[in-house]
């Protein structure tokens, strides 16, 4: 079912002619070979595509005219090195607005997880990869530990965090951001026109697939999981205890899904700049038993937004019919709620793990969405805060933020006052005020 997977150029798009695109893959080298080549002279020949820009990074050189900006967390070692070349070869230059309106950052953190800095021959490799393509965003933070009970290592958290913190100055021109898995396909053209649709509201934006939990902040952990509010407000009851401060956990609230999720440039830079999340993120990063913030980082992004400033902000349900997991992806033991085939509907795919996988996506994204698939709006399963506080009398009785639609403050789910660690205001003392020392050497700085 799987062709052999071979490099396309970026003109040949929906409706190319099959008699040039037979030819080109009689006479190209499989996109596996380029691959291996990439892994042991990256620096060479120029990218076999031709068309991969040198900067996927909006239309100038920092990223001026970007509607969207997309980040895929990623690591460094050589299976992330391939997985980024595999997105450059084959997703880049399918859509001709990635890297004009659309651009697309992959989120490297520049420390280990040991929160060391990483080695020379690392160093190196990303230097020419940076210099290269221009795509990195490499951020302050450090990549994740291995958890045995997860397989792959997962994205941290605070490497979210440092990316937004980038943001809001590189792209401060941007109306969305995206996170997406890096086993994810995203039809750009489509989301845009979607994207520009919502952006006529000119209002916040939180949105994806929707899940729910809790969150106990203390355990910097999620718990009470549940596909709706009332399922996630019975498991807060049963699981979160379980956390050794999970009776204090907060929720349930709901998360945009890991594959796929975005926000408006307002709510990233409230969360780049906010003190709670700083705190949040210092706390969660500096432990190391159980290992830093490696577990439930998108929930903990819905945590942030649930208790922020934007008191309406609930995320939009987009449903599974748009944004959800490949069926051909997935085994028949892992297929359900979340997995369906790509049709016209579709945005959004996820969970490839071969080169062939990633070549059937754009295969049936090329089959079964057209033109007019391609200015199709979408609509949001769930629309708002009001729109899902109605959907069930029970809903506003758990879910704490429908008070703020009207409906009667929840009687069965953790406050909202979720407050930052309180600062104190700092003075000089002493005669020898330039220097923090001893007050019995002459000066120090006091801080009440």
């Amino acid at each position: 079912m799987h062709s052999t997977p071979t490099p396309v150029p970026a003109s040949l798009h929906h409706g190319a002619d099959d008699d040039r695109v037979r030819a080109l893959r009689a006479h190209a080298s499989g996109l596996e070979q380029e691959l291996a080549k990439m892994r042991t002279a990256q620096s060479a020949a120029p990218s076999p595509i031709g068309q991969v820009p040198r900067v996927v990074d909006g239309s100038g050189p920092h990223g001026a005219g970007c509607f969207i900006v997309i980040g895929f967390p990623i690591g460094v070692d050589a299976r992330n090195s391939q997985r980024r070349q595999l997105l450059r070869e084959i997703w880049m230059p399918e859509y001709r607005n990635i890297g004009k309106t659309v651009c697309v950052q992959f989120i490297i953190g520049l420390l280990t997880y040991q929160g060391d800095g990483h080695d020379d021959e690392t160093v190196e490799r990303l230097f020419r990869e940076q210099s290269r393509y221009g795509d990195l965003a490499l951020v302050n933070a450090r990549e994740p530990t291995r958890d045995p009970y997860r397989g792959d290592p997962k994205c941290t958290g605070e490497k979210i965090v440092g990316w937004f913190q980038q943001l809001v100055v590189t792209h401060r021109d941007a109306r969305f951001v995206i996170k997406a898995d890096w086993d994810t396909w995203i039809h750009t053209v489509k989301l845009e026109a979607n994207l520009r649709h919502l952006a006529k509201a000119n209002t916040s934006a939180y949105f994806g697939n929707t899940l729910w939990c809790s969150y106990s902040v203390a355990d910097y952990q999620p718990c009470g999981y549940g596909f709706g509010p009332l399922q996630a407000a019975g498991a807060r009851k049963t699981e979160c205890p379980l956390l050794p401060h999970g009776r204090d956990a907060v929720g349930p609230f709901p998360y945009a899904a890991g594959l796929f999720w975005g926000l408006s440039y307002d709510v990233v830079r409230w969360i780049a700049g906010s003190r709670l999340v700083y705190d949040f993120a210092h706390n969660a990063s500096a432990r190391f038993e159980p290992p830093y913030w490696i577990k439930g980082e998108d929930s903990a992004f819905g945590f942030f937004v649930h208790i922020s400033a934007f008191t309406t902000l609930t995320p939009l349900h987009w449903g599974w019919n748009v944004v959800h997991d490949g069926w051909h992806y997935r085994s028949e033991r892992e297929r359900g709620l979340c997995t369906q085939n790509v049709s016209s509907r579709s945005i959004v795919v996820h969970s490839m793990h071969t080169v062939a996988d990633f070549e059937l996506a754009r295969q049936q994204f090329r089959e079964r969405c057209d033109a007019a698939c391609e200015r199709t709006i979408e609509p949001f399963e769930v629309s708002g805060l009001k729109d899902l506080c109605e959907r069930n009398p029970n809903i506003p009785t758990v879910y704490s933020k429908c008070v703020n639609a009207g409906f009667k403050a929840a009687t069965a789910a953790s406050s909202l006052l979720v407050e930052a660690r309180r600062r104190p205001r700092c003075q000089s003392v002493g005669e020898n005020v330039p220097f923090i020392a001893a007050k019995s050497e002459g000066g120090t700085i006091t801080c009440n």
